[in-house]
């Protein structure tokens, strides 16, 4: 007996089993089979009529907290005035607008 044929073979089994209305022990004891058995085929064909969920594909992109650390801008608020410092600003710059601001 072939794999699909074994397969269909047991499945209509287990529709017998199923129509049948008797306990697991009395139907394998009529029908000659183990009960373990019919459990393991109850569960493989339940297994089998169960759809397969469709799979789909995540991206991920990571970030460097110590290399976010570097890159995020500074906020400084003097009076009404606000100034973003990026990685790499001139301090020089930075005091004479400053300066500029505290005399305004």
């Amino acid at each position: 007996m072939s794999k699909d044929e074994l397969h269909a073979f047991r499945r209509q089994q287990i529709e017998d089993y199923r129509n049948s209305s008797q306990s697991a022990e009395t139907w394998c004891e009529a029908n000659a089979m183990k009960v373990s058995t019919l459990r393991y085929w109850l569960r493989r064909i339940k297994d089998a009529d169960q759809p397969v969920p469709e799979q789909a594909w995540a991206t991920m992109k990571l970030i460097d907290k110590a290399t976010t650390a570097k890159s995020t801008p500074v906020m400084i608020r003097v009076n009404n005035f606000e100034i973003c410092l990026h990685p790499g600003f001139e301090p020089d710059v930075l005091a004479s607008v400053i300066r500029t601001l505290q005399g305004i």
